[in-house]
């Protein structure tokens, strides 16, 4: 089974957080190659090297900055209880008024269309189609004609904004009776039928699982057997059935097309690709040929995780994903590309190794499979070009240096967090990323103030109060814009700054290995966007980017 198990990708061993040799379980092994053998005693023929010169992204920002941001949790007084495209499209004035070039945002990924939202936007339905919580409902042609009944449903949802926890299922109540009463008052708008028609079979797909995710249920391996695998005769006869459900999931997927492109006029939006999508979802029915059966994604345990970390997430067959060119990575990272000048690759390793568990075992009994990372990185360097959208690769944790080295190769910049890095900002290598820390990390109010959950982060505040000099007892807000002062002088060719650590906010986005302890992915600002552009924290870090001459207005 040892020759066997290199023959199909399987690692038998991984280099540890402690430094040491990790063996995983023969269990795992065994399983992990079963699922890729399938009963065949032999590996299928792995499809032809790529040939001539590795294909390069397109090139990032000399030296710019911006800021990130969940699009969810930056609500303005117009918000129907959960941040939308509209208030994205302020957003992104406002940055770009104040001299910030880029702004990263949270995935929009579409969930599904029923009672319970799922928060998380890195558990997505779909990393292709988009989020229909995203939509202002004021700003849809036809909304006009519906004005009556939309008013009760507008300020139910605006109540929402009262609380900084996002019901995000009070808002999909309102949003779709909103969103359906449109729908009937002007189903065919102007651009419609051409933009389906330029979507093809995928957007087709998508608006026919969730027509019938809306009869059966969101979990599509309890659905008749028939309607299980999207060619099936049955599934046809379903579209033809539902098809105005259909019709009105297109119509959903139309304009937020549309109001994205113009949240997209209003700055370069760096888009977020998730590493995987919700086991249940519309991508995981699609992709089914091409999952690796019984086999989850995650983590090996590190210093935070000493158990690792299993996000339920199906695996991709790295032979059947080159045997179907990729599809299903082309398809991801240009849905995320659409109106997007950058891209960042969640947990970019996925590109040459993932973490596998079998059904059975924990995280901590996973093992590494390997990718034919060469042909990934092509596509990504082509459809980088293809949209002129810089690359960002998230490479932190367990991270080879050979990926970096490829990376660097491909002109994708890497991330230098201040949280983690010994050297001083300045002497940052040029292509990267400097940020203090990333939605998965504590704030730096939080970590100032030790109200931050997780106390094995505490040890930072002694990084705080060196690269600030600042005694107790000063401000967060303070605190925060002299680290992004220091921040803001790094080599790096970008500089993102959190919107959390300007308004001084405690509370992290996500508290990584938790569920219900903590509001993950359910907190909003806790300043409406109408404050936040008159806020003192914001305009003193774009005042201290504009300094080190990362400003659009300092050039």
């Amino acid at each position: 089974m040892r020759d066997r198990a290199a023959a199909w990708g399987v690692k038998r061993k991984y280099v540890g957080y402690r430094g040491d040799v990790v063996q995983p379980p023969e269990s795992t092994i065994d399983a992990v190659v079963a699922a890729m053998a399938g009963g065949r005693t032999r590996r299928p023929k792995p499809p032809p090297s790529p040939q001539g010169a590795e294909v390069a992204c397109a090139a990032p920002p000399a030296r710019a900055w911006g800021w990130a941001a969940q699009v969810y949790a930056v609500r303005s007084r117009d918000s129907w209880g959960i941040g939308d495209l509209a208030d994205l499209r302020r957003l992104g004035r406002w940055a770009s008024q104040s001299g910030a070039s880029v702004l990263l945002i949270s995935p929009l990924g579409a969930q599904a269309p029923t009672p319970h939202q799922e928060p998380c936007p890195y558990y997505s339905s779909s990393r292709r189609f988009r989020n229909m919580l995203y939509l202002r409902v004021e700003e849809i042609p036809g909304a006009e004609r519906s004005a009556s009944v939309l008013a009760p449903l507008r300020d139910a949802a605006q109540a929402l904004n009262q609380h900084r926890h996002i019901d995000h299922d009070a808002v999909f109540h309102l949003k779709l009776q909103a969103l359906e009463h449109i729908f009937r008052a002007n189903p065919h708008p102007k651009g419609f039928s051409t933009w389906v028609k330029s979507r093809g079979r995928a957007l087709r797909d998508f608006a026919t699982f969730n027509a019938i995710e809306e009869v059966h249920g969101p979990a599509w391996r309890g659905w008749p057997a028939g309607l299980r695998h999207p060619r099936s005769d049955e599934v046809e006869q379903e579209r033809r059935r539902l098809a105005s459900r259909v019709d009105f999931h297109a119509w959903t997927q139309f304009h937020l097309h549309q109001q994205l492109a113009r949240a997209a006029a209003e700055i370069r939006l760096i888009a977020d690709v998730p590493v995987g999508f919700a086991a249940d979802g519309f991508d995981a029915w699609r992709w089914q040929d091409l999952l690796a059966p019984g086999m989850r994604v995650g983590a090996p345990p590190d210093s935070f995780f000493p158990d690792g970390q299993d996000w339920g997430m199906p695996a991709f067959d790295p032979w059947k994903l080159a045997a179907a060119n990729f599809e299903p990575l082309v398809e991801a990272l240009r849905g995320a590309a659409a109106h997007a000048g950058g891209l960042r690759l969640d947990h970019v390793m996925s590109l040459f190794r993932l973490f596998w568990i079998p059904d059975g075992a924990t995280a901590a009994g996973g093992a590494y499979v390997h990718y034919q990372s060469r042909s990934m990185l092509d596509i990504l360097g082509a459809e980088s070009k293809r949209s002129d959208a810089f690359v960002i690769g998230e490479d932190l944790g367990l991270v080879e240096p050979s990926v970096r080295a490829a990376m660097r190769r491909r002109r994708a910049l890497g991330y230098k967090l201040m949280w983690f890095e010994e050297l001083p900002p300045e002497r940052w290598p040029r292509d990267s990323v400097a940020a203090i820390g990333t939605h998965d990390l504590p704030t730096v109010p939080g970590i100032w103030t030790l109200k931050e959950p997780d106390q094995r982060h505490h040890h930072l505040r002694r990084r705080l109060v060196d690269i600030t000099g600042l005694p107790d007892g000063t401000d967060p807000i303070d605190v925060a814009v002299a680290a992004y002062a220091k921040l803001a002088t790094a080599r790096s060719r970008i500089a993102l700054a959190s919107m959390e650590d300007a308004l001084g906010v405690e509370e992290r986005p996500n508290v990584p290995g938790t569920t219900s302890e903590w509001p993950n992915w359910r907190l909003a600002l806790p300043q409406p966007l109408e404050e936040i552009e008159k806020a003192s924290g914001p305009s003193r870090i774009a005042e201290a980017m504009a300094r080190a001459r990362r400003s659009v207005k300092a050039r």
